[in-house]
């Protein structure tokens, strides 16, 4: 009945009408999210979607078909490119004033963790000791 050359067929006029090719897929969300923002710098649109009908479930990075070429080449010059980079040389600068007020709380954070686990186990501990206080003075009286 229909035919592959149909002139009623929307696929043959508009190629972004067509359905979106998986470029990259990954279990976490996060790895694609930043190559969506690559693509994006790019103007090529692209989405992240949870994908349910593999087992396990896993994310993926959809391209329209029309920029699946597109997309493609940008990722692959953007790994050549940071192929050549030598990280040890990089300088990033320092950190923003939030960035060093967390890192200089991180002490003060430690120990307040350490303080809260050991009396967590203290207060623990105790309540175990009532509690067998409490079965042994049931049997005896």
């Amino acid at each position: 009945m229909s035919d592959a050359s149909d002139p009623l067929d929307p696929f043959d006029d508009d190629p972004l009408a067509r359905p979106p090719v998986v470029l990259a897929s990954a279990v976490g969300r996060s790895e694609l999210d930043a190559v969506r923002l690559i693509l994006d710098e790019e103007g090529i649109p692209a989405v992240v979607e949870r994908r349910h009908d593999v087992d396990p479930p896993d994310w993926v990075l959809l391209v329209a078909e029309a920029a699946g070429e597109d997309a493609r080449r940008t990722l692959e010059n953007r790994a050549a490119v940071a192929s050549h980079l030598d990280w040890d040389e990089v300088d990033v600068g320092s950190p923003p004033d939030e960035v060093r007020d967390v890192l200089a709380g991180a002490g003060r954070i430690r120990r307040f963790n350490a303080v809260v686990r050991v009396a967590g186990t203290v207060v623990g501990l105790l309540m175990l000791a009532l509690a067998v206080v409490a079965v042994v003075a049931t049997l005896i009286t």
